[in-house]
C-alpha cells in the first residue's frame, strides 16, 4: 500500500510542477534525464508523460555534405507543453530545443510560432531559472552568462531583433515580444558530446 501511495505522491508532484528543463555544463536534462541527440522519441515521450508529434522536413538553407541532398530535419512537437526537440540528417550529435514560454502579444506573430501553447514549467539556464517575465535587463545579470540584444531602428523608434545567452562558449536563441519586450521564446542549439 505505501508503494502505490509513494508512485501515486511522485506521479502527482511531476504532474502538479509541470516540466522541468535544464541546460549546465553542456547538458540537457529533462526532468532531471540526461537527453542527447541519440535519446529516442519514445524515451522524451516517457520523460514528458506525454506523446509528441514528430515532423520532418528539408532544409532549403543546407545541404548535406555525405548525401548532396538537403538537410532533413526531424521535430518531435509537444504542442500541448510548449516544447520541440529537433534533430538533424546530417549530424546526429545537433539536438535543438526550442521552448515558448508565452504568447506573443501581435496575434500573427504568434501565428507564425512552431508552437501553440506555452511552456508550463520550470527552465534553468546555467543554474539561472527563466521565464517569460523576464526582461532585457533582468536576462543581462544572469550568473555565468552574457546576454546580446539585437535591434532595429524603425523611424523614431527602435524594437527588438532577438537575442542571445552566451553560456560556455554556446550560443542559446532568443525571441522576445515586440510590445512588451519581455521574454518569448529559447532556441537551445547544440552539439552534444558523447557521455
Amino acid at each position: 500500500m505505501r508503494i502505490i501511495i509513494t508512485t501515486f505522491l511522485v506521479a502527482f508532484y511531476s504532474i502538479a510542477t509541470g516540466q522541468k528543463i535544464e541546460y549546465r555544463h553542456d547538458s540537457l536534462f529533462v526532468n532531471n534525464f540526461y537527453v542527447d541527440a541519440q535519446t529516442n522519441k519514445a524515451t522524451v515521450d516517457s520523460l514528458l508523460n506525454t506523446k509528441g508529434k514528430t515532423k520532418t522536413s528539408k532544409d532549403n538553407d543546407k545541404i548535406n555534405p555525405a548525401t548532396g541532398k538537403k538537410v532533413v530535419r526531424t521535430t518531435d512537437f509537444y504542442y500541448d507543453l510548449g516544447l520541440f526537440f529537433r534533430r538533424y540528417d546530417y549530424d546526429t550529435t545537433k539536438l535543438s530545443v526550442g521552448i515558448k514560454l508565452s504568447r506573443d502579444t501581435d496575434q500573427k506573430e504568434d501565428k507564425q510560432s512552431e508552437l501553440t501553447e506555452p511552456f508550463k514549467g520550470q527552465l534553468f539556464i546555467a543554474d539561472n531559472y527563466i521565464n517569460e517575465k523576464r526582461t532585457i535587463e533582468q536576462l543581462q545579470q544572469l550568473k555565468n552568462c552574457s546576454v546580446t540584444v539585437s535591434q532595429a531602428s524603425l523611424g523614431s523608434y527602435s524594437t527588438i531583433i532577438g537575442g542571445d545567452i552566451i553560456y560556455e562558449q554556446n550560443i542559446i536563441r532568443l525571441s522576445f515580444d515586440k510590445k512588451t519586450k519581455e521574454l518569448k521564446s529559447v532556441f537551445i542549439h547544440h552539439n552534444f558530446k558523447d557521455r
